[in-house]
């Protein structure tokens, strides 16, 4: 697992990757038809300023047993969703290498269900929440544009929940697997007047592949919608409840090397894992007039209550967080040309109670943050080949920690405010109905949270000591990004998107034990490419590519701890977390149907290829992970049965059953950075459709 860059095939994957570029007709993408929301104003994704990409139900719902988002989001280049297989710490997100940081929950990529936040005010989240079951389409938003939501440097990844169905209808699902892996889901829907409402109830129970893994939960996912003539309002009411949740935890390289699929003996001993109990109820209201323009407002309520012991003590948080939202979108002009203004304002709010200490408890912080947020966005059509777009962002997020001592009776804490703002420029030529070419430059801002501003760092000490960290800066971003959108006369489709962003003060890890954490600001810079495109070939088969290469460094030299001692890191060193490049490729045959008809099954078989590159562990680069070529089948036919439709689904993954590191903790103190990917897993799949 010694660091392995491998150019020469690197370079050979990108070849191959360019070749396979399909431009020919009768692809069956709905680019030019999808209309999206995540650029803060609805349009054709074939439209938007930058880089927006659809994942729609059909890739869900054929992605595996839709436990998280990692199975669906593959295809999509520029962001990397690492699964950790371990439901005690949730999935890595990184988007252009932004996020990377994580050692757990989210980072520089901000959360979004139905268009309520699932992150934090201070730029933390989680994706658990998301229902992927019910979901009807997720879309992932790069780059400049991005900077309109605010506290986040990579991009924004929202989920919607399906619309009501016209007619009753009922839904039934389940996988199960290898490790004991079972998961279900109970789905009505219906549609009475102005009413309807979606309800997805969902149970999971896995031992996992790893020792000491095993993790159990349930999940509710409802939306009431009211419709009127010119008004729309969802109701959206979110529980997650996970009963049970083990910790393996990362293995340093020979660990990895000898027993990659045990646990971690300390942490094992520790009862090291998390139970929780979050849950989001909000509603979103559109409202259409003919002077005013469109209005949308927001107001949701969450709560998190937590129990994650560590070594040598537990953490118990008891979370209620809330907010509000505004904004409006009109038509209207400027120097004559046809125009669309937006504005919107924000506000989120947090408090947690944070109890330490094991067996009794020895400290007690009050945590609080909040956030403001006014933004804008203009978008000009001067012509039917031309169209600008320009936006704006004004952000205050405050920070504020009390720490009290039980035991001595001290009480100590800090607090501070961040301010900042971020804009964009955006530009769209469109050459000719088939072709688009974009450009957006823009900055973006994004602060610590508060658990890297809860510690501050004392040379010589393996962990830092509990003080409130007032000296890491927000990080401030310059991005741009150009692209090329082509689309053929049956909807096949090649993307390429170019980018570049250089990062002042971003927030990097000085300190990472497994409790107490400290972070520092340095600079550093980021470029890459990224392709995409889908293409129906001849006899019912279908070839889809993605493929992302990036190149993160830091920009200046720095230190970071490794157990007491400090390490040099040099400028230029290349930032850890982030896969040199990734290549997925899929070849799918299905039959035309895209119903089944009496006595006609409709059928389809997908190989799937995954080629992860490289990934640095550390900040001084002196170990990486080798490339992972990993091979995935999935079959599916659906049929016609007991008054409804049938779907059974077989997939094998990691066929080759291949030893790779799917995700790393990166600059761990006690150079445990790797986390294995899994083994090769048998999952079946069925599903009940029934129109009532």
């Amino acid at each position: 697992m010694l660091r392995s860059t491998q150019p020469k095939r690197t370079l050979t994957l990108f070849a191959v990757s360019l070749a396979l570029i399909p431009l020919g007709a009768n692809s069956q993408s709905m680019l030019d038809e999808v209309v999206v929301s995540a650029s803060r104003s609805e349009q054709k994704a074939f439209d938007a300023h930058g880089s927006i990409d659809v994942v729609n139900r059909q890739t869900i719902e054929r992605s595996g047993p839709q436990i998280n988002l990692s199975e669906a989001l593959g295809m999509t280049p520029g962001i990397f969703v690492a699964n950790r297989n371990n439901l005690a710490q949730d999935l890595q997100v990184s988007i252009r290498g932004y996020g990377a940081r994580a050692p757990f929950g989210v980072r520089g990529v901000r959360l979004m269900v139905d268009g309520l936040p699932q992150s934090l005010p201070d730029g933390q989240g989680q994706t658990s929440q998301f229902a992927a079951t019910s979901a009807s389409r997720i879309e992932v938003l790069k780059g400049p544009v991005a900077s309109l939501y605010g506290n986040a440097s990579g991009g924004v990844l929202q989920a919607f929940t399906r619309e009501p169905s016209e007619d009753p209808e009922l839904l039934l699902s389940g996988f199960m697997g290898s490790d004991n892996l079972y998961r279900s889901s109970f789905q009505y829907s219906d549609t009475r007047g102005d009413y309807g409402f979606v309800v997805d109830y969902g149970l999971l129970s896995y031992d996992g592949f790893r020792e000491y893994s095993e993790a159990k939960r349930s999940h509710l996912n409802s939306k009431l919608v009211l419709k009127g003539e010119d008004r729309k309002t969802n109701f959206i009411f979110n529980l997650l409840d996970q009963t049970k949740g083990e910790d393996p935890g990362s293995r340093t390289l020979s660990e990895f090397r000898m027993a990659p699929y045990r646990a971690n003996a300390f942490g094992k001993a520790q009862g090291v894992g998390k139970t929780y109990r979050q849950s989001i109820v909000g509603a979103v209201h559109e409202q259409r007039t003919a002077q005013a323009g469109n209005w949308q407002a927001r107001a949701y309520v969450a709560t998190r209550d937590l129990d994650n012991p560590i070594p040598n003590s537990k953490i118990l948080i008891d979370r209620v967080q809330w907010g509000l939202g505004l904004q409006n979108q009109r038509n209207t002009s400027l120097a004559g040309s046809a125009a669309r203004l937006s504005l919107g304002l924000e506000f989120d709010h947090v408090s947690d109670d944070r109890q330490t200490g094991k067996p009794v408890v020895t400290n007690r912080r009050d945590n609080v943050s909040t956030a403001y947020g006014l933004w804008g966005q203009l978008e000009l059509f001067p012509s039917d080949v031309l169209s600008l777009s320009a936006g704006m962002r004004l952000s205050s997020v405050y920070l504020m920690a009390t720490d009290n001592e039980l035991v001595s009776g001290d009480s100590s804490g800090g607090s501070r405010r961040y301010s900042g703002n971020a804009v964009y420029l955006g530009l769209t030529r469109h050459l000719g109905e088939a072709t688009n070419l974009y450009a957006t430059v823009g900055s973006s801002f994004e602060t610590p949270t508060l658990n890297e501003t809860l510690y501050v760092f004392v040379p010589g000490q393996s962990q830092g000591d509990a003080r409130f960290n007032t000296g890491i800066d927000a990080a401030k971003s310059i991005q741009w990004e150009a692209g090329l959108k082509h689309r053929t006369a049956k909807q096949g489709y090649a993307q390429l998107a170019v980018f570049g962003a250089q990062t002042q003060d971003d927030i990097v890890p000085q300190l990472l034990s497994t409790s107490n954490s400290v972070w520092q600001n340095a600079d550093t810079r980021r470029m890459g490419l990224e392709l995409s495109a889908r293409q129906t070939l001849a006899l019912g088969l279908q070839a889809g590519l993605s493929a992302q290469w990036i190149k993160a460094e830091y920009d200046q030299a720095l230190s970071v701890s490794r157990g007491s001692n400090l390490i040099d890191v040099a400028s230029g060193n290349r930032i850890p977390g982030i896969p040199q490049d990734r290549v997925q490729a899929e070849l799918t045959w299905s039959t035309k149907a895209s119903k089944p008809s009496t006595g006609q099954p409709s059928r389809y078989a997908t190989l799937e290829f995954v080629s992860l590159g490289v990934m640095d562990v550390n900040s001084d680069n002196s170990q990486a992970t080798d490339r992972a070529n990993v091979w995935n089948l999935r079959l599916g036919s659906r049929y016609l049965a007991l008054g409804g439709e049938v779907l059974v689904q077989l997939a094998v993954e990691n066929i080759a059953d291949k030893l790779y590191a799917g995700s790393v903790i990166v600059d761990q103190a006690f150079e445990r950075y790797y986390e294995p990917g899994a083994p090769r897993q048998y999952l079946l799949g069925l599903q009940y459709k029934r129109m009532m």
